[in-house]
């Protein structure tokens, strides 16, 4: 067997098993899914903004909202886009998500130029 084996090895001619299947790999890659353990003070508002959106966030993933619309989603005390820049910030640090948030007054983001 060893013998074989070697025979096998050092020689020229290419020998496959007959039964090939489990050294295959598929040619489609499969799309892994998120592994980012989400806070509790997030969890609710990322379950309400994925059913918002209608499906679950995935990376580079861009939600473009209004400040008004955003707080009947995810209502906040202080009714600004301020509110919002910490889940703005753990969105785009774990799971490369930008939130926009338009107010009013047109500034993005609610940031003051």
């Amino acid at each position: 067997m060893i013998i074989q084996c070697l025979n096998n090895l050092f020689s020229s001619e290419v020998k496959y098993p007959e039964n090939r299947q489990d050294s295959v790999s598929p040619d489609v890659i499969e799309s892994k899914r998120n592994t980012v353990i989400v806070p509790e003070k997030f969890k609710a508002d990322i379950e309400a903004l994925e059913k918002y959106i209608g499906h679950s966030l995935e990376t580079g993933l861009c939600i473009k909202v209004d400040l008004a619309e955003l707080l009947t989603v995810i209502p906040r005390e202080r009714k600004r886009a301020d509110a919002y820049n910490t889940l703005r910030r753990f969105l785009k640090n774990e799971f490369d998500v930008e939130l926009i948030i338009n107010s009013r007054k047109g500034n993005e983001n609610g940031r003051r130029d």
